[in-house]
């Protein structure tokens, strides 16, 4: 995002009036903010615009979150703030469609009534919007280091991607890298074996077990509300090419990458 900033017009900055336009600005905008909501008088100028924090709006008017679920260029309008958005400038949204690969799955998006929402949940959904997925890493010094993607299974009905422990090159450019095979049509299932994800070695693709999201995956299960999602671990094998899974795999190897890919029970 362009930053976290949102311009607002006095008068709703003021509390003086309800919010009916709302701007998500192009990539590449020269101003200070990506985000504006104003209430559309003509008794004020730009220069007269307030700086808040996306999440401040959003906590005092939280239907304002409609325009972080749209992509950048996108302008909204509403006659009254109980009125139904409308898309004004930009592309139009289609209603999300059940998943057709796993029917069994039914995640509930946010934002869910009464749920706030603070910074880091509005950036997932702006990144969702604009790219089709968000990359999570875990905390520094967590173990076992883990980076995964958020927002595959909404955008492109796809299971979300993970890479854990510190390959070469990175596990977020090896997630990245992953992501853009999805965009580009690549359908990633278990079992495959994949090249050019991380730098000079293979990876395995396996299947994670759902009662490993809590632990391993929180902000995705928040995300869809609950564990009903796929998700697909790329496993990479050390610098001899021995994957975690194999008899000589070292310990630092399997300590640092582990198998997620226990079956649940029946």
């Amino acid at each position: 995002m362009l930053s976290d900033g949102a311009r607002v017009c006095r008068h709703v900055a003021d509390g003086l009036a309800p919010i009916l336009h709302a701007l998500r600005k192009r990539e590449g905008a020269a101003e200070d903010a990506e985000w504006r909501f104003w209430c559309g008088a003509r008794a004020h100028e730009a220069r007269d615009d307030r700086l808040l924090a996306l999440e401040d709006v959003v906590a005092r008017d939280p239907s304002a979150v409609e325009i972080v679920l749209h992509p950048r260029g996108t302008g909204l309008g509403r006659p009254n703030p109980t009125g139904r958005w409308r898309t004004e400038a930009g592309p139009l949204l289609f209603p999300p469609r059940p998943s057709r690969r796993f029917p069994a799955f039914e995640p509930r998006y946010p934002p869910r009534p009464g749920e706030p929402l603070d910074a880091g949940d509005l950036l997932v959904l702006a990144d969702v919007a604009e790219r089709g997925w968000h990359v999570a890493e875990s905390p520094d010094g967590a173990a076992p280091a883990l980076c995964h993607t958020i927002g595959l299974f909404h955008s492109f009905d796809h299971p979300e991607v993970c890479v854990l422990g510190e390959p070469p090159g990175g596990a977020a450019d090896a997630v990245e890298r992953l992501a853009h095979r999805v965009l580009h049509g690549e359908r990633l299932d278990p079992g495959m074996v994949l090249a050019e994800v991380i730098p000079g070695r293979p990876v395995t693709l396996v299947g994670i077990s759902a009662r490993q999201h809590p632990e391993l995956l929180p902000l995705a299960v928040w995300y869809h509300g609950g564990l009903r999602f796929p998700a697909l671990q790329a496993v990479w094998p050390d610098s001899a090419g021995r994957f975690p899974w194999e008899r000589w795999a070292s310990r630092d190897l399997r300590e640092g990458q582990p198998v997620l890919s226990e079956r649940d029970p029946a």
